[in-house]
């Protein structure tokens, strides 16, 4: 995940100006080295820092790696606030078509993740696992890349919508999976019981 965020952000660079010109007929100029620099102190930092703490200091790893996940979804609710915050004329403004676009574009992902690699024969696993890691981008990266290296707060805003809603999404999928496997592990369960006795 960490991987092809990383490639996909070094990407954007050349794709953002290309695919706007391509798509929408004028140029969006990208701090290239900005983007690059900011992936390298946003992600791929942390990562490093997480691995040599995992490597060499495995008792405080154990120690805070109860509390981290909780601290990460702080952190990205206060971000992904602060830019709607700042910005919630111009959200109210957009209203559902923003808000139609970003679910639009996570729900195709979530969809899609799923069933291209159930159609290429996947088990029900690996079709799950790439459905979330599809529809959940980070979206929270996008907001700090945005508000780092673009002069209008607006272009965070939609990744700060998109981050609300992939979180809500996949938190919604991942329930209903679960509820699934349970409920699929106490059938399977009853039925061994029953072929027993």
């Amino acid at each position: 995940s960490v991987l092809m965020t990383s490639v996909s952000t070094c990407a954007a660079p050349i794709m953002t100006p290309l695919l706007t010109s391509l798509l929408a007929g004028s140029l969006v100029p990208v701090d290239a080295r900005g983007l690059i620099v900011s992936t390298l102190q946003v992600v791929l930092a942390p990562v490093a820092v997480g691995l040599a703490i995992n490597t060499w200091l495995p008792g405080l790893s154990r120690a805070v790696s109860g509390v981290t996940p909780l601290l990460c979804v702080i952190f990205v609710a206060l971000i992904c606030g602060s830019v709607i915050a700042q910005t919630a004329a111009s959200f109210v403004a957009a209203g559902l078509p923003l808000l139609g676009a970003v679910l639009g574009v996570h729900l195709g992902g979530f969809l899609l993740g799923y069933t291209v690699p159930r159609l290429l024969g996947n088990n029900e696993a690996v079709c799950r696992t790439v459905s979330i890691e599809t529809g959940m981008q980070n979206s929270a990266l996008g907001v700090v890349l945005a508000s780092k290296n673009f002069a209008d707060p607006l272009t965070a805003l939609p990744c700060a919508i998109s981050a609300t809603c992939h979180s809500i999404l996949g938190s919604c999928f991942a329930a209903v999976w679960r509820a699934q496997k349970k409920k699929k592990d106490k059938l399977k369960q009853q039925a061994q019981g029953n072929a027993s006795g």
